[in-house]
């Protein structure tokens, strides 16, 4: 099956090439024209679905994706597990006061004070998407996700990058990828966390590094389908 990724559309902080991690800017008037141009790229695709981090610029995108192929807003769920990589003190930072080639990077895998490193950020995405590729496994999916969740599926698809080969990746407002599921790399597939992770939050709630059981997997597919 396939999978799609689209970058969300252009907003202010992108024109001012800022730093937005966990920030919440809507769209800007040339970011909803994007995703209504994207809408050109999809067509005849067969998406059956589109999974969105649950950032308003992103659901913005999805919307306006959703109604441009004909598809009911109900085809849209919110990954919550998809949220944009936290860059906690540096975010609102300019892009040009930082190294954002090393913040990027798996290798240097840089501290980020009160945010995520790219392996932390790796760690919830690549669990989650395991997860998620098993239970829509006979859908044509499309993610619509930030800038830096999308280098993270990038990897998911094509495999953890080598040393000296960190690819370079289009990260353009709207940028457009399609992926083949039946091809995600076997490491990638047993990846397992390279750092600890946090417990779950008081009161409970999924361990974002847990995978789902067969078991949990088939009792989804038939709550999601009404099988």
């Amino acid at each position: 099956m396939k999978a799609f990724v689209v970058l969300n559309g252009q907003t202010d902080l992108d024109v001012q090439e800022i730093i937005i991690g966990t920030n919440d800017p809507p769209l800007n008037e040339a970011g909803k024209v994007q995703a209504g141009d994207v809408v050109k790229s999809l067509e005849g695709k067969g998406i059956d679905m589109i999974l969105s981090s649950p950032h308003l610029r992103t659901m913005e995108t999805s919307e306006i994706i959703a109604e441009g192929l004909g598809l009911d807003s109900v085809k849209i769920t919110k990954g919550m597990k998809l949220t944009e990589r936290p860059f906690g003190d540096m975010e609102g930072t300019p892009t040009s006061e930082v190294d954002m080639f090393a913040l990027s990077s798996w290798f240097h895998n840089a501290e980020t004070p009160g945010g995520e490193t790219v392996r932390e950020a790796a760690n919830r995405i690549i669990a989650y998407m395991n997860n998620m590729v098993k239970i829509f496994r006979t859908k044509t999916m499309l993610l619509v996700v930030p800038e830096h969740v999308s280098k993270i599926l990038f990897w998911f698809f094509n495999g953890l990058p080598e040393q000296g080969k960190e690819a370079s990746i289009n990260t353009g407002n709207c940028a457009v990828f399609e992926f083949d599921t039946d091809n995600i790399p076997q490491a990638i597939k047993d990846y397992q966390p390279v750092v600890a992770l946090p417990d779950a939050p008081a009161g409970g709630g999924d361990d974002p590094g847990r995978l789902l059981s067969q078991s949990e997997i088939d009792a989804l597919i038939a709550e999601l389908t009404g099988g």
